[in-house]
This record gives C-alpha cells, sequence and structure tokens, in this order.
C-alpha cells in the first residue's frame, strides 16, 4: 500500500470513530402516558403483505407486484414460511394501518427491533433511511411523513446479504432474512429526551448508592423534569434531588441522586426498583415513562470479578433465538419461556450468542435473576465460515467499520440501563484487527460501569488492549488450554478473570451415536459436573456456558416460492441420506426448540446446582438418633439460611431447620431423629423464598440386595436332533444351532424370549481424533453379525450345569464364548477375543437378536445422580414400553415429553427414523450400571434379564432397518466420540474379555 493511500485509509478511520463516537444514536424511551394521546404506541407485528420478487419503483404507493401480494407473518423469517429467496435478492413487506387523529402535532417514531440483514424503509412513498445489521434496534422520525386520523404505508425492503457481519445465515445454515423481531409506531411531544443512561454506584461499604442520569433531549421549550423512585414492594423512596431544570439549548444533561442503603440486585437477589420519569413543560405534564433499575457495582480485582463486593461465578448457557416454525426470530412467551428455564436448570448467566436479544427477554433476566452476557452481532471474522459467505477477513476493512460501530452503538444504546448485563461481548471466535479495535475503545468510553470481552483474545497483539476478561472456549475438564497462543491452567490466568463462555458443548455430531443411543446425551453430564465443580475451586475461573441452551434445527417447509437452494451448502457430515428439509448445527441444546426438556437439562440442573449434598450414602446411622448430612454453600450471595429445606420419609414430608452458612462454606444439617432401618431412603428438597425447586438428593441407609436370588431349579435335560442341541430346564428350552453354534429361539414360559445370539458386540475407534472440526464419530470398527463363522462347538453336562464352549470368528477377530446355564434358567456367558483392532473401546460386550413380542423393558441401576424426576430418561428405576404410536409429523408442535419421541427428522432427514417401527428414545438409550434390565411382553409371562449385583453392566436396544430388534449388554462402555473437551473414560480396547449374566 502506497504512503498516500495509507494516509486516506487513516484520516477515513479516525473521522468514522470521531463521528459515530459522538452521533446521537436515539433510542427513545417508550412512554407510558402521553397527554392528550389515548393509545400512544401501535404494534405493528402480525399479517404484512409480502412481494418475494419486487420489481422497480417500489417506493410508489400504486406499486402492484407482478404476482400479487403475497402474506406473510411478521416477526418471523420468510423462509420459514415458505419464500426461498436468493442472498443479496431483496423482498419488500408491506403494511398499511391507521394512524389516530390524537397524534396530531406530535413526534411520531417508528421502530423496528431487528431486520436482517440489510432494510430500506418507505414511508408514504418516501425514502426514509436505510439500515444494516439483523438484531438491533433503530429508529426513525417519521413524523413528517405520517397522516394523522388516516390509513398510512410502511414499505421495507429487506435484503439477506452475503456479506453481513454477523454471518446469521451461514451460521442457520440457511438464510433467515425478514423482519425477525417486533415493529412499533409511537407518539411523543414535541419536546422529549431522545436516550437515558442510568448508572448506579455503591459507596465502599455497599451499602449506600449514587444513581446517576445522563440524558440527551430533544427541545425547544424549557422543561422539568421530576423523577420518583419505588423499592420492590412498591414503596416511595426517598430522593435527595427529585427533579431538574432544563433550559433552552441544554441538549443533555447529568443528574446525580443520592439513595440510603437500597436493597441490590444480584443473580441471587433480584431486587429491582422503578425509576418513574416525568416531563413537565409550561407547569403541565407532557408524557412520562418508567425504567426497572437494580441497584448493583461490577468491578475487577487482579482475576476475580465481584457484584457488590463479592466475587461471583457464572453457571451459564448460550442461548439463539429460535422459534419453532418462524426461524431465528422469538415471542413474548418464548422470551419469557427461556429465562424461567434458564433459572429453573439453577443456570445463573445467559451468553447472548452471537448478537444481543431482544430487550423484552433482557427484562426478563433482570426481574428473574440473571446475569448476561451482551453480545454484538459480529461472529466468525477470518475463521469458520463457509467459503460462499463474505468477506471472511472484514476487521481491517474500512467499509466495514461503520456496521461494526453503529450497530454495536445501538445495543449499547438501548440496553445498557438492564441490570442484568455483566458485560458487553465485541465479537465472536474473530481474528483482531481495527474494527475490533475501534469497537472496544468506543464501547470503554461509553459504558464504564462494566467490562468486555472478545474472542479470540490471542489473536490480541499484546502491545494493545482490547478485552477486559479472558474469553476462552472448550477447555477440557481439567481447565487446561492453550488458545491462539493463550494459555490457562486450572481454568485460571494471573491477569485476567477468565470465562469459558462456550464450553461443555452438547454432543450433536455424533449423528451414527445420536441415531441408535442417545445415552450420550446423559453421559454428557458428567463432564459439565467436573467443568463446574473443578472451576468452582479456581480462584481465577469466572465461570462457563455451555454450548448451548436451545437445539439448532430449523424445520424448513417446502417453498412455495423458489426452491431450497441452501441444501447444497448447508450439508453437515452428516451421511447423504441423512441430509433432508431440517437443517442446521444439530441438536446441541439442553432444550428442544418446542422448549421441552432433554436428558442434559436435569444434567445442567445436578451439575450446576448451588447446593451440594456431599454424601449420599450413609453406611452407618444410629436408629432413632438425627442425620447429620455434610452440605457445601455453592452460592455466591446467598446464605443457606434464605433457603427452605423439606424431607421425605415413608410418604411423609418434614421440615429442616436450614443452617447459617455463608456462600461458599461448608457444613451440615440435621434431618431429624427416626427409628431408621437399613435400606431406608430419605429425599431431601431444597426450594428457594419463592418455593422454586433448587435441587432433590436422596439419601440411602445401609446397603440392600440390588438383585434377588434365583431359585434353585430342578435337573437339566439335553435334548439333541441333527441340526441342533436343545437345553432344557424349569419352564425355558435353550436350542443351540449346530452349525452355527449360536441360540436359536430360545423359549421361557411358552414364549420366544430370544430369537438369536450371542454375537459379540465390538465398537471401537481407532484414534481419539475427534474434535470441534470433524462433527461426526471418529474412524471407527464395528463387528457386524453377518460375518460370524463358526470354528468350534462343545458341550457337557456337570453338576445339573451345562456348559457350552463356542469359537468363531468375524473377519480377522476372533472370539470364544465359555456359557454356564444351569436348571434355574441362569446363564453366565464369558467371553474373550484375540487379533482386535486396539484404538479407544466404545463398546464390548454381547448382544442377541430379540422378537418382536419383546414391548417393553424395566430396569434398576446405579445412575450418577442420586435422585432424578419419575419417568426421567436417566432415572434409577424405570419402566416403559418400547413403541409409540403417536407419530410427530414434520414441522408440528409435539405433545408428549421428549422422551417418548420416536421420529427424528434432522438426524433421520424427512422419514424420521430408519425402519417402520421405530423405539423411543427412552428405550433405545443405554441404561449404564444396571443391577437389572429386564425385556418383556405385554401380555404373556415370558422375560428376559440382565444381572449384575456389581452394576458393571450396560444394556441398550436398537431397532436395525429390517425391523430386527437387538440387545446389546456391555461389560465396558464409553463415548470416545464425545469431543469438544467433555469428558469420555478413554479406554482401550485390549484386553477385551468379560462375563454378562442373564436369566430366562
Amino acid at each position: 500500500m502506497n504512503t498516500k493511500r495509507f494516509i486516506i485509509l487513516q484520516c477515513m478511520l479516525c473521522f468514522i470513530i470521531s463521528f459515530t463516537s459522538k452521533a446521537d444514536i436515539k433510542q427513545t424511551p417508550l412512554p407510558c402516558t402521553v397527554t392528550g394521546v389515548n393509545n400512544n404506541s401501535i404494534l405493528l407485528n402480525g399479517t404484512w403483505q409480502f412481494d418475494p420478487q419486487p420489481q422497480n419503483e417500489i417506493e410508489k404507493t400504486n406499486y402492484k407486484p407482478k404476482g400479487g401480494w403475497s402474506t406473510i407473518l411478521v416477526p418471523g423469517e420468510y423462509a420459514m414460511q415458505g419464500f426461498a429467496i436468493e442472498h443479496d435478492k431483496p423482498v419488500l413487506y408491506r403494511k398499511i394501518f391507521s394512524i389516530p387523529a390524537d397524534f396530531t402535532g406530535k413526534s411520531i417514531i417508528l421502530r423496528f427491533d431487528g431486520v436482517y440483514s440489510h432494510a430500506r424503509l418507505f414511508v408514504n412513498g418516501s425514502f426514509i433511511r436505510e439500515h444494516h445489521g439483523g438484531f438491533t434496534r433503530w429508529e426513525s422520525d417519521v413524523t413528517s411523513y405520517i397522516k394523522p386520523g388516516k390509513n398510512n404505508e410502511i414499505k421495507l425492503e429487506v435484503t439477506d446479504r452475503k456479506d453481513d457481519i454477523s454471518y446469521a445465515s451461514g451460521y442457520a445454515h440457511h438464510p433467515i432474512g425478514g423482519i425477525l423481531r417486533d415493529v412499533l409506531i409511537y407518539a411523543l411531544p414535541k419536546n422529549h429526551i431522545n436516550n437515558i443512561k442510568i448508572a448506579t454506584e455503591l459507596d465502599k461499604n455497599y451499602i449506600n448508592a449514587s444513581l446517576n442520569l445522563s440524558l440527551s433531549l430533544q427541545h425547544t421549550k424549557p422543561l422539568k423534569i421530576i423523577f420518583s423512585l419505588h423499592d420492590p414492594k412498591g414503596k416511595e423512596v426517598s430522593l435527595s434531588n427529585p427533579s431538574v431544570h432544563v433550559p433552552v439549548g441544554t441538549d443533555t444533561l447529568s443528574h446525580l441522586m443520592q439513595v440510603s442503603n437500597p436493597e441490590k440486585w444480584d443473580a441471587e437477589h433480584p431486587n429491582l426498583y422503578t425509576l418513574h420519569t416525568s416531563c413537565i413543560e409550561e407547569g403541565k405534564e407532557i408524557y412520562s415513562f418508567t425504567r426497572q433499575i437494580g441497584f448493583r457495582e461490577i468491578i475487577i480485582k487482579e482475576n476475580q470479578l465481584f457484584v457488590n463486593g463479592k466475587p461471583v461465578k457464572l453457571r451459564g448457557a448460550c442461548r439463539h433465538d429460535i422459534h419453532p416454525t418462524l426461524g431465528r426470530t422469538t415471542t413474548a412467551e418464548y422470551d419469557s419461556l427461556d429465562a424461567a428455564l434458564f433459572k429453573k436448570s439453577n443456570m445463573n448467566f445467559v451468553r447472548t450468542s452471537h448478537y444481543p436479544p431482544t430487550e423484552r427477554f433482557l427484562e426478563y433476566c433482570d426481574k428473574m435473576g440473571l446475569y448476561v452476557e451482551c453480545e454484538t452481532a459480529i461472529c466468525f471474522v477470518d475463521t469458520h465460515r463457509q467459503k460462499n459467505y463474505g468477506p471472511a477477513n472484514s476487521q481491517n476493512d474500512p467499509a466495514f467499520t461503520n456496521r461494526y460501530l453503529l450497530q454495536l452503538q445501538e445495543m449499547v444504546t438501548s440496553l445498557r440501563n438492564h441490570a442484568s448485563i455483566l458485560f458487553w461481548s465485541i465479537g465472536n471466535e474473530s481474528v483482531y484487527g481495527t474494527n475490533f479495535q475501534l469497537s472496544y475503545d468506543w464501547i470503554k468510553a461509553a459504558d464504564t460501569t462494566r467490562p468486555a470481552i472478545f474472542s479470540y483474545p490471542g489473536t490480541v497483539p499484546a502491545e494493545k488492549k482490547a478485552y477486559d476478561i479472558i474469553s476462552m472456549h472448550y477447555p477440557g475438564v481439567e481447565g487446561n488450554l492453550n488458545q491462539y497462543g493463550v494459555q490457562v491452567f486450572n481454568y485460571q490466568t494471573t491477569n485476567y478473570p477468565s470465562v469459558f463462555d462456550e464450553w461443555a458443548h452438547v454432543p450433536c455430531y455424533t449423528y451414527s451415536t445420536l441415531q441408535d443411543d442417545p445415552n450420550i446425551r446423559e453421559f454428557w453430564g458428567i463432564s459439565l459436573d467436573k467443568m463446574w465443580s473443578n472451576l468452582f475451586e479456581s480462584r481465577g475461573g469466572l465461570g462457563g456456558a455451555i454450548w448451548g441452551f436451545i437445539d439448532e434445527t430449523f424445520m424448513l417447509p417446502t417453498p412455495k416460492a423458489g426452491t431450497p437452494w441452501w441444501i447444497e451448502y448447508s450439508k453437515t457430515a452428516k451421511p447423504a441420506a441423512y441430509t433432508g428439509n431440517c437443517v442446521g448445527y444439530g441438536e446441541w441444546g439442553i432444550i428442544d426448540v418446542w422448549r421441552r426438556e432433554k436428558p442434559e437439562f436435569w444434567g445442567t440442573k445436578k451439575a450446576y446446582s448451588p447446593i451440594r449434598v456431599t454424601e449420599t450414602n450413609f453406611p452407618a446411622f444410629t436408629s432413632g438418633e438425627k442425620l447429620l448430612v455434610p452440605v457445601y454453600n455453592r452460592f455466591d450471595h446467598t446464605n443457606l439460611s434464605e433457603v427452605t429445606i423439606t424431607y421425605t420419609y415413608k410418604g411423609k414430608k418434614g421440615s429442616i431447620v436450614s443452617p447459617q452458612l455463608a456462600p461458599r462454606k461448608k457444613g451440615v444439617f440435621a434431618i431429624p431423629a427416626n427409628t431408621w432401618k437399613k435400606g431406608d431412603e430419605v429425599v431431601i428438597e431444597f426450594f428457594t423464598n419463592k418455593n422454586d425447586l433448587i435441587d432433590t438428593y436422596k439419601i440411602t441407609l445401609g446397603t440392600t440386595e440390588k438383585v434377588a436370588e434365583l431359585a434353585t431349579g430342578n435337573s437339566l435335560q439335553v435334548e439333541e436332533t441333527p441340526d441342533r442341541i436343545i437345553i432344557k430346564g424349569d419352564n425355558f428350552s435353550i436350542p443351540f444351532m449346530k452349525e452355527t453354534g449360536l441360540i436359536k429361539n430360545a423359549v421361557s414360559k411358552g414364549e420366544v424370549i430370544i430369537a438369536e445370539g450371542p454375537f459379540l458386540n465390538l465398537d471401537l475407534n481407532f484414534n481419539h481424533n475427534t474434535g470441534a472440526e470433524v462433527r461426526e464419530k471418529a474412524k471407527n470398527y464395528i463387528v457386524k453379525d453377518s460375518d460370524w463363522k463358526k470354528t468350534a462347538f462343545s458341550y457337557e453336562k456337570k453338576n445339573n450345569q451345562m456348559k457350552v464352549l463356542l469359537s468363531g470368528t468375524y473377519q480377522g477377530v476372533s472370539v470364544n464364548f465359555s456359557i454356564l446355564i444351569n436348571a434355574s434358567g441362569e446363564i453366565d456367558i464369558n467371553y474373550e477375543t484375540q487379533n482386535e483392532p486396539n484404538g479407544w473401546l466404545r463398546e464390548s460386550g454381547i448382544k442377541f437378536h430379540m422378537p418382536s413380542t419383546i414391548t417393553q423393558i424395566e430396569w434398576n441401576r446405579n445412575s450418577y445422580w442420586s435422585n432424578y424426576p419419575s419417568g426421567h430418561f436417566g432415572a434409577p428405576k424405570g419402566k416403559t414400553y418400547l413403541y409409540n404410536n403417536n407419530v410427530v409429523k414434520y414441522g408440528e408442535e409435539p405433545r408428549q415429553p421428549w422422551e417418548f419421541d420416536t421420529h427424528n427428522y434432522y438426524y433421520f432427514a424427512d422419514a424420521g427414523a430408519d425402519c417402520n417401527k421405530p423405539l423411543t428414545q427412552i428405550a433405545k438409550g443405554m441404561k449404564e450400571n444396571i443391577y437389572s434390565y429386564v425385556l418383556s411382553s405385554e401380555v404373556n409371562k415370558g422375560k428376559l434379564q440382565i444381572v449384575s449385583p456389581t452394576g458393571e453392566l450396560a444394556c441398550r436396544l436398537n431397532k436395525h432397518k429390517d425391523e430386527q430388534l437387538v440387545l446389546y449388554i456391555n461389560n465396558r462402555w464409553d463415548y470416545p466420540e464425545i469431543a469438544w473437551g467433555d469428558y469420555c473414560k478413554e479406554l482401550d480396547v485390549t484386553p477385551c474379555y468379560g462375563k454378562i449374566t442373564v436369566r430366562l
């Protein structure tokens, strides 16, 4: 670059930052009352007219589309409503609506809360403005163009641009273009407040507070502004300086008021005050508005972040806006529900990836108590973008500087008054450049009350300052990570707090595993538990955010205009046969798009629990004495005395005195004395002062036998025919086929209970290279039943037992089975293999083909958590039918718990399943560490029971394409494909052997 051009570019950058720093971006407070106006705001959501292929002269009021107007819902994507519009091709929205006559003489503001991604606005045939960026609020003063008392026309041209810096359409694997958020028009007096900035500051003892207000105004007459403050109970609070006079010519002002000992806001005590602002002109109120505020102060000391003088730990998840039928949008219902689900799952932290949320969502976070990382809509700059989206490297391009800064300013200006926002993010997983530096510099000048972060911080030159908190993605469970040269050990560095605002990635790219064994979702909870427990003890570890909160799947309809062209570039690593109309990154949420709780939800609630009962098994106890239970208070601001504790024993509920236990301290509480007996169970529940369940634990006293002894049977008999031997005992018969050596149609109580087996089950990864970029199971090897070749077969009867020796091969792998059958119907199967490939073990055990008459399973297992909700996917005890005849059609809302789904339109494409009669999720998911696993039919008495008195086996079912039901019984298992730093056992395949016991 020549010197002259370089100087010109530098001057352009200086001009841009100077201009945008001083620009007064209007984010006018929405009025509560406007004198002389009956209904001062009109929500324009709902049905709009739509032209998917607009022609020339769209601004004309008599414009008519070539094919006539279609209709579309606002807010919502147009692709999710059947309009397949290519990138960089505009569409046109039109709305005709009436404006009340009493808007006459007022300023009229038209506000769009989010339009993706480039918009051009026309009102009654006049061009108003254009706007870049899909997730920030932008408003226009349309007073001169609106006709009060008459019908008015808005036209909005929208283009989903491939060069949008948010990369939001590439991220969603389809175009998300459209009006994605609310549209509002409202009236204000001619003289009014354009912006209000509210900041609270606490004294050094965190008792009294200063309320600092900064206002910008638009007025031609003197104004008097009166402030009043009400506490969380509605009682008015005394203010030191409740009013201010604003003379003409004063466009900005600062106003300071003192508040004596307000109730403080934190995520555990979301105390909100209401600030009422009234504007007086010539002695009369002309309008008023209110804001809810929280008195809190955020500071960083060394490598810790403090809220109101106390260090905090963030336990959270990353949230996207997503609506099941409308796509990358949200509603008041879903905003509210999402915030409630965050709280229900014991989270206190939301990362609004990868764009700002609606203000409505933040209002719920303020009210319910959630810390928020509010992120600007900049993602994957010069890192992980698909090639057809550009530019990849806008970080140093002056042509994009205005887009970086203006949407950042719109985000901060519109959202900064929310107590829930803990810090800002200036971009996700991007390479540092000038535009990010300008963003950081602006945000630090505009908001001195909060820190800011940048991801990836390792790309920031050592001499630059572009973040206040280290943001790192996907550490291992021990908290060690090197990312672009920035290193953390044990979740911390010495100079900055470290937040892992993406961690514990929910497994969603292990396509074959999720098709066959959804238990990987339950297994994932171990990762989160280890991560959170380790980080909690790390001084500089600020917290983590699960990726992610909601599934990223879009059930796109068959287009009514255009073709689904995005399928070509939205493909993931799924096999071609499983690529369908449902697109997206995958099911990475702890809830699905309909907000149903998945197995990961309970794992999150347990792992993130702020109350940890550290012992749940009491081998020694004294009947008639109280039980002392050790507990760890993992709250930041809550004494355990604020929590309600109950216990349930033999069906009766009682109260427990909550101990005085400070945050982050360990202690005990006492369960009142009772006549305890060996094997008794006591359920303990913890509730907030609003009676919301925090956590549940089950205390077990002593030990109990997990597997009943089998009654002794009578003598065994052996019958031999030309093609088989048949071993018979009490109410059972087990035929072994001489040709294969395998059991064929074993009968229990007159019913076929095993169709064929045992087959070797061996599934392994050749290496452990799965990771963030692989998106699938690593290269693996699975033994095929069809490859079985018998090499030896013999049997002998000894001491009323039958011993069958069976050897064979599966291609290069050989296996020896030693099968011992006693007269009561118990079968011990020992196996060992030779010549197996080595690597990371996935599953090792045996499997049986099962008859189609099997319809239900029942289990008892040693679960990871001591307690689960009734009927939960991972419950320690359960019983369920294998099938569900209620097939939920593509795109329709399921009215059943997630566990009972049989069809999945993301992992199995449009067919939803691999066979005609698929299993439910709960039926096919592996049950780990079983004591007992029983398969039976609905009407007959025959059953097959797998037993393990020490809980060392795992069982699962699967249904093959040919409708064959298969039972897998594993004595060793793992999920090495889970990746992303998540926990796995890292088991070597060799040696491969084991013992499995089944009962007929």
